[in-house]
């Protein structure tokens, strides 16, 4: 590999080791100053580089490229992470949009409650859903950056949700104990009086 080539790729590195956002083959390419072919293969050198086990982070191509922690260690650096303080009532409320997007607000406060309005305003800041005005509610959908920041395509999530369904149909007495089991975590989050 050329001087310069090694060049471009350390600068495609360093640039995939610090965006916050997935970038574009045409955004790299500009960036980097060559061509796209040139960045595939730069893409891919990194991506052999990255698949092997010695390296703790591996190249993701959710919505562009960027590097990302491998799964088996996401655990214990997710403290370090912006979004690893999600409380249980954010995510509930993350999943439902997750699991029914596009799905009005107005529908998940009827589940949920007023405090739904909270999570999805703190879920809208931290980029993982958007929101559009729908009449007097709003229309709510995950983002991109969901896709990314969970590591998980959306299609792939609609299909163990629709496994998981299936085999409630077929077994419904796994899916009592899930709702009993729900229903327990449920008022254990529930605010203690004093």
């Amino acid at each position: 590999m050329s001087e310069r080539l090694q060049h471009k790729l350390a600068q495609l590195e360093a640039v995939l080791f610090t965006t916050h956002e997935p970038l574009t083959l045409e955004a790299l390419a500009k960036l980097l100053g060559v061509k796209k072919e040139t960045v595939l293969h730069l893409i891919n050198l990194l991506e052999d580089k990255y698949n092997k086990a010695e390296h703790g982070v591996m190249l993701s191509k959710i919505g562009g490229y960027r590097l990302t922690v491998k799964d088996q260690y996401a655990e214990k650096v997710s403290g370090l992470t912006p979004h690893a303080d999600l409380s249980r009532g954010v995510l509930r409320v993350l999943s439902i949009i997750a699991f029914h997007e596009p799905v009005e607000q107005s529908e998940i406060v009827k589940v949920i409650g007023n405090r739904t309005y909270e999570y999805v305003k703190e879920l809208v800041e931290r980029g993982l859903v958007k929101e559009e005005k729908k009449g007097r509610t709003k229309l709510l959908r995950t983002t991109p950056h969901f896709e990314e920041y969970f590591n998980i395509k959306k299609e792939h999530l609609k299909k163990e949700m629709d496994a998981i369904k299936e085999y409630d149909r077929e077994h419904p007495e796994h899916a009592e104990e899930r709702a009993e089991e729900k229903q327990k975590e449920e008022s254990n989050d529930a605010p203690q009086e004093s």
